[in-house]
């Protein structure tokens, strides 16, 4: 009988990606162990939150240039508003081409760069693609979840293979996945996708080796699972997963509608400004982006995101006045 099933190995960082969740995997692992030195339960999610919270606080600095970029754009839009009413139904090449120079001339003259308020989110994206490994392959970047894999895999080499194969075929082939159940590192790869109900079939298949394997899963369960959810595979459509997407949606439109709330009632913005329309659109369309695409992702980086929405919309309301009662004084200061 064949001990080999067609699927898909597991995913390594790329050149880029690799060191950056090397090092974000060291400061992971330094959390967790904290955490799991005060108490194993929920480790892994509380690790999240933990380190989540100081990423954010990392990137403060980055969020107050961000605001800045904001502030000084809403300060130009009434007079980016007559120069696109200048050329309003100009449609040929030349008159957009002038629309556009003058649109740059009085960014540049007021220091102000479109890429101002971009830059923050495209410094994290690579850790968000860096993340997406450490958390679904934990056992790679956390010691203790690493050492819990390696004997879960011990235990389940030393069954027979006939008999191995026998309790993993099925399940395999379920999650349309590639394993050799007679290579340890296939083994440990998939020792991270398998859901609780998969365990139990496994245990009511190999025996009194059930008898070794079932301390080991209980730990891994304590570790990995935070309000019932496991952080290392995808939440699904199925509840409790199900609130993971949820709550990184909802949290995406309550971070999005402030910040355009915002600036389209600081700018003073017409509801038919392309920009203030453009706006609008991502507002509805992000959330529901990010809720989509957190069904198939780690329900870890679920957590990740919603947790840091909400520490960003936060920052930013605490920023936003900051910056406002500055600008306020000197305001009053130079009068």
């Amino acid at each position: 009988m064949s001990t080999t099933f067609a699927l898909l190995a597991a995913r390594t960082p790329g050149i880029i990606i690799g060191p950056i969740a090397s090092l974000l995997g060291i400061v992971y692992n330094a959390l967790f162990n904290f955490i799991y030195s005060i108490s194993p339960v929920n480790a892994l999610g509380m690790a999240i939150i933990l380190f989540t919270i100081i990423v954010k606080l990392i990137f403060t600095p980055l969020l107050i240039k961000q605001q800045k970029s904001t502030m000084a754009m809403q300060k130009i839009q009434p007079e980016l508003m007559k120069i696109r009413k200048k050329y309003e139904g100009k449609k040929d090449m030349e008159s957009q081409q002038r629309m556009s120079l003058e649109m740059q001339r009085i960014q540049k003259d007021n220091n102000v760069s479109m890429l101002g308020g971009c830059l923050p989110l495209l410094i994290q994206l690579p850790i968000l693609y860096a993340l997406f490994y450490i958390f679904q392959q934990a056992y790679v970047y956390v010691d203790v979840v690493g050492q819990n894999y390696d004997a879960i895999t011990n235990v389940i080499m030393s069954i027979p293979v006939d008999t191995r194969l026998a309790a993993l075929s099925d399940i395999i082939m379920q999650h349309k996945l590639t394993v050799d159940v007679a290579q340890a590192a296939d083994i440990k790869n998939l020792i991270s996708q398998l859901t609780l109900n998969d365990w139990n079939t496994v245990l009511n298949s190999i025996g009194s080796f059930a008898n070794e394997l079932s301390p080991l899963l209980d730990v891994k369960t304590e570790m990995e699972y935070f309000l019932g959810i496991s952080m290392v595979t995808n939440p699904g459509l199925s509840f409790p997963g199900i609130l993971v997407p949820i709550a990184a949606g909802a949290t995406t439109f309550f971070q999005t509608y402030a910040l355009t709330r915002n600036s389209s009632a600081q700018a003073g913005a017409s509801a038919q400004d392309p920009t203030m329309q453009s706006m609008k659109i991502m507002n509805y369309m992000m959330p529901i982006m990010m809720g989509v695409m957190t069904i198939s992702l780690p329900a870890g980086l679920g957590v990740y995101w919603t947790v840091s929405n909400l520490i960003q919309a936060g920052q930013t309301l605490l920023v936003v006045k900051f910056l406002k009662k500055r600008e306020a004084k000197l305001e009053e200061e130079n009068k």
